[in-house]
């Protein structure tokens, strides 16, 4: 299972070197883009690829809809739908009041990746509800032998992404079912950073994006490992079967009006048209072929407000 995600990876690095440049300075009227740090390096690498001038910051999705709702960046990435009523915050509110109107845009598909040290021999394969009760506020759970009595009696070191971020929101809706996550542990949206931490504590889980976790740079890369979750593995073909049970979509979201700048158009275009081919680049997986039409055809028209089938 590591040595498929590993080979995977090693297949696409070389190509994920030749086609990013190094990061420029935006310009005065470049695009500006928030939200999702899960999708910050797909739009990274689409804008560096096709040389388009991006003011571009991952500072996580809900955070990224607070700022494109106020009608302060053209696009927000997002590794989840836009919040509607019965939310936290009801976005889709906030946007409507605010006249900003969107375009959704369904671009990748994701495997949220349960992260551990590669000194960790044990905890291989979690199933769900061993993940509600590691991370679930209320629950009695500290070492991991509390989860089995033959794993050590070691403290249990967390690692996750803070409030704001899409990828937290999703990891809460599908592990803890409504439950309240716990407050003690460390984050940061700096993924990097949280792969870091993980290498260098034996005990350590985190959870992060598949792109994410295979994008990781070298030596740290050496040092985390993926967990099976309920024994399946967050490959691309186990992700797309629906095997996974922590697998979920990635999107753009575009404001209307910013759309009619031609920089703004070209670059969505471009997005659409060139993103199925460059998944495997920056290690996400690619969506059935015809959403990939399906978003064209949704954004050509400027079909604005939420897509039902994303929103069940």
């Amino acid at each position: 299972m590591r040595k498929q995600l590993a080979a995977a990876a090693l297949a696409a690095v070389t190509l994920f070197a030749a086609g990013c440049s190094s990061e420029k300075t935006p310009g005065e009227d470049a695009i500006k883009i928030t939200g999702s740090s899960t999708v910050e390096p797909i739009t990274r690498y689409m804008a560096d690829r096709y040389d388009f001038d991006v003011d571009l910051e991952g500072i996580g999705s809900t955070d990224g809809f607070e700022k494109f709702c106020n009608g302060e960046a053209d696009i927000n990435d997002a590794s989840v739908v836009i919040p509607g009523a019965g939310e936290p915050i009801d976005f889709q509110k906030q946007c409507a009041d605010n006249k900003v109107e969107y375009v959704e845009l369904p671009i990748a598909l994701d495997a949220i990746t349960l992260v551990k040290n590669t000194e960790n021999d044990w905890a291989k394969d979690l199933t769900i509800q061993q993940l509600h009760d590691i991370w679930s506020k209320e629950s009695a759970v500290t070492k991991w032998s509390d989860i089995d009595p033959s794993w050590p009696a070691e403290e249990i070191t967390l690692y996750g992404r803070p409030d704001g971020s899409g990828t937290l929101g999703v990891f809460e809706t599908l592990v803890l079912d409504g439950d309240e996550i716990r407050d003690d542990y460390k984050s940061t949206d700096d993924i990097q950073e949280l792969s870091e931490w993980v290498a260098e504590d034996k005990n350590a889980l985190s959870f992060m994006g598949i792109g994410n976790y295979l994008a990781t740079e070298d030596p740290t890369r050496n040092k985390i490992d993926n967990v099976l979750v309920d024994g399946v593995a967050p490959t691309a073909e186990e992700t797309k079967s629906g095997n996974y049970p922590l697998a979920r979509p990635l999107f753009i979201y575009v404001n209307k009006k910013s759309a009619e700048r031609e920089d703004v158009d070209q670059f969505v275009t471009t997005y659409l048209d060139k993103v199925e081919a460059v998944l495997p680049r920056v290690f996400f997986y690619q969506l059935p072929e015809d959403e990939y039409a399906n978003s064209a055809k949704r954004y050509e028209d400027k079909t604005t407000g939420t897509d039902a089938r994303w929103h069940e």
